[in-house]
């Protein structure tokens, strides 16, 4: 007797037989017993899972006779859902010679010509059967004639035919067709359904097998039952009668579970090396390196199942074992890492599966994948910056003429709360243009004349000019004049209560009312002697950053000021007396945002990275009880200081500064905010001062100035440290 391979030999029998199909088995199954079996269907699904199995149990189920002796002589017991498997109906359907039982294949019988003679013999009565059945198997090949010649008979047949059809592709099926029959679709058979099937048939043919070998034959397999019988009956002819995985593996021409793990926890780890190793391995021993790809991609998608989902069991077509090893894996690292593996393994398995040199695609692509450079979350940079910006804040040198203490110190001698640069920046603001009697219009000031000398202190020391909003108002002020070059820089001009002066700009020297006198060079430069003390009764004028106030009349005409008298800031007096009497109200918000600092600085504290949000703030209001932030539109730092957390913790702090409980209020989308001064402009202000003195600095360095009349040479660059 010749061999009958396991596909066949194993072949389901009855609907319970049917392995991964149970949707049409139990509606086949109940549609008999209710005597509701239509006239037509249709099984599609891919190669291998049951279509014409089913077919075959269909017609054994509608002809089943019962068992010989059991059913009187002459009595018909009708359709059943579990067929004998005795009578002669199911076992000649079985093997395929039951004459009222017709198998087409579509390849062959696809003309018009061969569906006409079926259709001849359709009005007869079955030969023996209850029913006529005509299956036809990969019906999407019969021919659009051959389609229409069945469209009259597929609708309305005779009662004792019934057709069953068979189709690997539906969608070659006219929808004329579709409309006529009962679909079933028949699914993909999972890894762990063939495995068990493959156990039972092996332990009847008395084989052992080792799981690993079962793995890899179901995996190879696709979802397909027949597919793996088939392999099952090579595998067999390899090892008789005992089944190791290790062997399946290099006769099927696919990797090992050990190995795909091994490369998998090498790319994890980014383990280069080893996975160049394992791949030349594996090529040595015969596999195939595209198997090898789809296998391992395969893998990565396990892995980044078992490490989104808690209980991955019903995603994971593996064995518990298999199960256990990949979470395992998954757990080494975190979801992102997983994903970002598998998006560019993907990514690279086309030029793998298509490319002239396959191997060398793959060990490029691991290689890659190894030397990925690691993820950080953003919440962890943002974190990092705020600790960074923190310790940069540390370092900071204390400003020139801070007290001890800082604000704190301040708050505490009763000054006003705010800091001397702020306070220098309210006193320093430039004069407004006045009236010109001769010209009948307003002058403005004049730009410096080339050559000028000008003190290094006085240009080094002086911040950029303050916005206009917080400008000091002058009752009456005159436009200064450039100093003659040869004019040395001696101690500032008094002031007389009958004499206003204007404002010296910062960096300029001060300008005469009158129209300048050129500098003659026998005339000598005329010191000026200390300033006078101011009176209660005279307006402030502007004065230089860190210069008490001078007292002057404003009903006194303007007397011209020599042009060879050049007047210099006088010295700043010590930190801490500025009056406040002589600052401006704070309308510009100078006062308000030295209070906003000092609560952002106890955030910071807690915090660094919500405080540097805070920094790009707006002050509307900053009073004890009473803290009003606002964001322009569109602002990206706007969405970082939302949420009740923020919140809490803002107001704890401006609660801390005011010393009593305050409230915090945002307004976002505040259009005016996008003109108005904010701590971060304030700092960048005080750094490009702080250049500033330092290139005055370096640029007047002895040693600087020496090598330069030595040489005869020019400053061409200057370099600053990072740090400045």
């Amino acid at each position: 007797m010749s061999y009958v391979v396991l596909a066949r030999k194993w072949r389901p029998l009855r609907f319970e037989d049917l392995i991964g199909q149970d949707h049409v088995a139990r509606t086949l199954g109940n549609a008999i017993d209710s005597n509701r079996v239509a006239h037509a269907f249709l099984f599609t699904g891919v190669r291998g899972v049951g279509k014409t199995t089913s077919a075959r149990i269909l017609a054994k189920a509608l002809n089943c006779m019962r068992p010989p002796g059991t059913v009187p002589a002459g009595a018909d017991p009708g359709p059943t859902a579990t067929p004998c498997l005795e009578c002669p109906a199911c076992e000649e359907i079985a093997k395929g010679t039951d004459v009222d039982v017709r198998e087409i294949d579509g390849a062959s019988y696809n003309g018009v010509d061969e569906v006409r003679k079926l259709q001849d013999s359709l009005p007869y009565r079955p030969t023996r059967d209850r029913y006529k059945i005509v299956i036809v198997d990969e019906v999407h090949m019969l021919s659009q004639s051959a389609w229409n010649a069945f469209l009259k008979t597929l609708e309305e047949p005779p009662p004792h035919v019934k057709f069953i059809f068979a189709t690997t592709e539906v969608h070659k099926v006219p929808i004329t067709i579709l409309s006529r029959v009962q679909r079933f679709d028949f699914k993909l058979i999972s890894a762990s359904a063939i495995m068990a099937r493959l156990r039972v048939v092996l332990n009847q043919e008395r084989i052992e097998a080792d799981d690993e070998a079962l793995s890899l034959i179901a995996r190879q397999a696709a979802g397909s039952m027949r597919d793996a019988m088939s392999l099952l009956d090579q595998v067999i002819a390899w090892g008789g009668e005992k089944l190791v995985g290790k062997d399946v593996a290099l006769v099927l021409g696919v990797a090992s579970r050990t190995a795909l793990v091994s490369i998998a926890r090498s790319l994890v780890q980014g383990d280069a090396p080893a996975c160049l190793r394992i791949i030349a391995e594996l090529v040595e021993q015969g596999y195939d390196v595209v198997h090898v790809a789809k296998d391992l991609l395969a893998m990565l998608r396990d892995m980044v199942v078992c490490r989104v989902c808690n209980e991955p069991g019903a995603l994971l077509d593996l064995t518990d074992e298999e199960a256990r090893e990949v979470n395992d894996l998954a757990q080494q690292t975190h979801t992102d890492d997983l994903v970002r593996l598998h998006q560019g393994f993907s990514q690279g398995f086309d030029d793998v599966a298509r490319g002239g040199q396959p191997r060398a695609a793959l060990e490029m692509l691991l290689v890659r994948l190894c030397r990925r450079p690691p993820l950080l979350p953003v919440d962890d940079l943002i974190h990092r910056l705020g600790q960074l910006e923190k310790r940069l804040l540390g370092a900071r040198p204390p400003q020139p003429g801070t007290p001890p203490g800082g604000a704190g110190g301040a708050r505490a001698s009763g000054s006003a709360p705010t800091r001397d640069r702020d306070a220098t920046r309210v006193a320093r603001a430039p004069a407004p243009a006045t009236p010109d009697s001769s010209a009948g219009r307003p002058r403005t000031r004049e730009p410096r004349t080339p050559g000028a000398t000008r003190a290094p202190d006085d240009s080094a020391d002086d911040p950029p000019p303050a916005p206009p909003r917080i400008a000091a108002r002058s009752a009456a002020s005159t436009p200064p004049a450039p100093a003659a070059p040869s004019d040395p820089v001696s101690a500032p001009t008094p002031a007389t209560p009958s004499t206003p002066v204007s404002a010296a700009t910062p960096g300029t020297p001060a300008t005469p009312v009158s129209a300048p006198t050129p500098a003659t060079p026998s005339t000598p430069a005329t010191p000026v002697s200390a300033p006078t003390p101011a009176t209660p009764s005279t307006p402030i004028s502007a004065a230089t950053p860190g210069t008490p106030a001078t007292p002057l009349s404003a009903a006194t005409p303007a007397t011209p000021v020599s042009a060879t008298t050049p007047v210099s800031a006088a010295p700043p007096p010590p930190s801490g007396s500025v009056d406040e009497a002589a600052v401006v109200p704070d309308s510009g918000g100078v006062i308000a945002l030295a209070r906003f600092r000092d609560v952002v600085e106890v955030v910071r504290e807690e915090r660094p990275e919500l405080a540097a949000f805070l920094e790009h703030a707006a002050v509307l209001a900053a009073e004890p009880g009473t803290l009003v932030l606002a964001y322009e539109p569109r602002s990206l730092f706007a969405e970082q200081v939302r949420g009740r957390p923020a919140l809490d913790l803002i107001t704890r702090a401006a609660t801390q500064v005011f010393g009593r409980t305050s409230s915090v209020e945002f307004k976002f989308d505040y259009a005016a905010a996008s003109g108005m001064d904010t701590l971060s402009a304030d700092r960048v202000r005080a750094r490009e001062a702080r250049v500033r003195k330092a290139i005055a600095e370096a640029k007047n360095h002895p040693t600087v100035t020496e090598a330069m009349a030595l040489f005869g040479a020019r400053l061409k660059d200057l370099k600053l440290n990072e740090g400045t």
